[in-house]
Order: structure tokens, then sequence, then C-alpha cells
């Protein structure tokens, strides 16, 4: 395939930069000469930039639009994403898998963004999935950031990606922000995939995908927030996935890949990750799953279905 996610991505972002002061987000070029653009940390953000820091990290390749979404009585937004290339949007470069180390940082930046298929030091496994690599000389990532981003880390993303630094551009937003609301909700198709893939999919069947999640109530807090962002994937996202499969296969994986399927679903994620000590890793990987899934198979014009929105814990999650 030709396509370059990174440079479909910048057709995006050279909108954000000509358009920064409307999109509410501010553009700073460190010493290196890399590209920071604060999306949500001390910049206000909005809709606009949210929408299109979401489409910079499916590779440009999709729509993303907005829609009403109503729980207990109150008419919130959810985000709806369309998906052409499930592959080389998602699995490539929407998924938060690049774990870099940084000296003096003690947990580690996670990276989303079509950057993540540049890597060649430190590639991550879900590239297990895909034979698809990126060449191009310019490099977008995207890190869900609670404070500013140094050189040093710049200079690890270019010189992974092999790319010069002023070629480099981060987009940040830190989970309190309308922009990572956003964004994590437009996850719902790629925290799909990787269930898929995961339970035992090829992933090279995949045609198109769509879905669409809620957008939690907005808190100046980034725990109480996080747990907000997670509760709109796990019980208020939906996921439409056309394959090229079985309708054994569709049926076997339908009912595995949706978050009830857990033994701990059911509860705020806030809660179920207090219980787990607040360790990411101790929670069941089964939990990390949208509420309801539709799979379509083209091969024989039939759709499976499993799931189905839970509006008690959303209305728990987001207005106590």
């Amino acid at each position: 395939m030709n396509i370059s996610i990174n440079r479909e991505a910048m057709k995006t972002v050279r909108v954000i930069l000509e358009d920064a002061d409307a999109l509410g987000v501010t553009v700073e070029t460190l010493a290196n000469g890399a590209t920071v653009i604060d999306m949500g940390l001390v910049a206000k953000g909005g809709w606009r930039a949210a929408r299109l820091y979401t489409l910079v990290t499916i590779g440009g390749l999709g729509e993303v639009s907005y829609e009403p979404f109503e729980v207990a009585g109150r008419m919130l937004s959810a985000v709806r994403v369309m998906i052409d290339h499930p592959i080389e949007g998602c699995v490539a470069s929407q998924i938060a898998g690049w774990r870099l180390e940084s000296p003096g940082k003690e947990h580690a930046a996670i990276l989303a963004g079509p950057g993540r298929a540049l890597n060649r030091v430190s590639l991550d496994h879900y590239f297990d999935w895909t034979d698809y690599r990126d060449d191009h000389h310019e490099a977008v990532v995207a890190i869900q950031a609670s404070e500013p981003i140094s050189s040093e880390m710049c200079d690890l993303i270019a010189s992974s990606c092999h790319v010069e630094a002023d070629d480099l551009y981060v987009l940040i937003a830190p989970n309190r922000s309308l922009v990572c609301a956003v964004q994590v909700a437009a996850r719902i198709v790629e925290q799909t995939l990787h269930r898929l893939a995961e339970e035992g999919m090829d992933l090279r069947g995949l045609r198109h995908a769509y879905g669409f999640g809620v957008i939690p109530p907005l808190v100046d807090d980034d725990m109480i927030s996080m747990g907000r962002i997670n509760d709109s994937l796990l019980y208020g996202g939906i996921a439409n996935i056309a394959v090229e499969s079985t309708d054994d296969e569709c049926r076997r994986l339908v009912s595995k890949v949706i978050s009830s399927a857990c033994d701990v679903y059911g509860r705020p994620f806030i809660e179920i990750y207090d219980d787990a000590g607040r360790d990411f890793y101790e929670i069941p990987i089964e939990l990390h799953s949208p509420a309801e899934v539709h799979l379509n198979n083209v091969t024989t014009g039939n759709t499976f279905s499993a799931g189905s929105v839970n509006h008690t814990v959303l209305e728990e999650s987001f207005f106590g």
C-alpha cells in the first residue's frame, strides 16, 4: 500500500498550525526545532480542535463528526468516527502503544499517532498484527500529557523515527481537556480491533469500520476525567466492523469482545482502577472492550451483535 499515514496526518496538522488562534491551541517551536501543539494543557482547545486532533490520530484516514447522545435525560454529545483503512488508521496509528522511557521521568510517556509506524528503534507489539510500516520525512505523534514536552523527549522520538527534530510534530492534551475526552471516545473502533486480534481474528480481513462513543462531562481533575473517559468506551461505546470472514468466526468472537464479558464489569472504571491498586496492568484485558459490537460479515451479508450501552453506570459515573 502506498498510503503514508504521516503524510496524510500532516495535511491536518498544517490546518491546525494555520488556524491555531481560532482553534484555541498554542504552537511552540522547541530549541531543537520540534513543534509542540498544546491542544488542552494550558491552551483552551475546543470542539474543532478535538475533531482535528482525532483525525490526526487516525492518520487522516477517515471522518470525525458529532451527534447527540442522551444519558439520564440529559443531552450530551457523542463523537462518530468513520474509518476507511482500519489497519493503517487504527492499529498502525491510533492505538497508544509506544512506551517512551525518558531520562528523569518516573513514568513512561505513551505515544499514539502515525509516528508509531516510523519507529525503527522500539516498534510496539501491536505491529505484530500488520506488515504495514511508514516511510516519510515528517513524524506526528499524540500524547495524553499532564505536563509540557521537553526537547530531550522530542529528540528521542525524532531519532527513533529517523527524522530530523524540526520535522517532528507533537500534539498534547491532558485527560481533563475536551480534546482528550473526544479523542478517547473516538478510540472505540481501535479498542474493538485490538480485542478482536487478542481473541484470534486475522485483521487482514478488515474492510472498513465506524463507531461512536459518548463524550463525558468535563472536570478539572485528571483522575476523575480518566475514569469518565474510560467509562465512555466500556459503557457507552458502539463499534460496527465490516469483515471478510466466516459466520462461525463472527459468531464466536462477537460475544467475547464486549466489556460485559469481563467479570469486573458493572461499576465505574475509577472504582475498578482503585481495586487494582491503580495499576492498569492488573485490570483484566477483557474489560478494555466496547459496550456494544456489530460484526458485518461481508462474505455472507450476515451481521452478528452483542452487548448494549449501560446507561446506569454512565449516569453514576457522569452525574453521581
